[in-house]
């Protein structure tokens, strides 16, 4: 590796708004490697937009540690895994009637692909 590259490797990347914004979960919860983290720390010292989005990030994940866990009831625990366990075997299949919603093909190659179905319908049941 030239001594060029090993410069480069070296500098800390420069992270645009959105991508430091995209990391503030991993970085609260200090997941982050610390090349990254001090990206985004470098970043935070020179953008006051984002260090006051990270301020206000950094504040309400504390709050929201701070509030003590309840455990659930055991029915609404059972009611609750009862659905995911429904929506894992089902909920395929009721997004496969929407699939024509989300992938529309134009008529210009739906027709012609039901007309060579046709045909090699016809062409296998007359060679028979």
């Amino acid at each position: 590796m030239s001594g060029i590259q090993r410069r480069l490797m070296d500098v800390e990347p420069q992270l645009n708004h959105r991508e430091a914004k995209a990391l503030f979960f991993a970085l609260a919860d200090e997941e982050l490697p610390e090349p990254q983290a001090q990206a985004v720390r470098s970043h935070l010292d020179g953008c006051e937009e984002c260090r006051a989005g990270w301020d206000l990030y950094a504040k309400t994940v504390q709050r929201v540690r701070k509030v003590e866990r309840e455990k659930a009831p055991p029915v609404m625990a059972s009611l609750v895994m009862n659905r995911v366990k429904r929506e894992r075997r089902f909920g395929g299949l009721r997004k496969l009637h929407l699939a024509h919603t989300y992938h529309r093909f134009p008529v210009e190659i739906l027709i012609p692909l039901l007309l060579a179905a046709a045909v090699a319908a016809f062409l296998v049941m007359s060679a028979s």
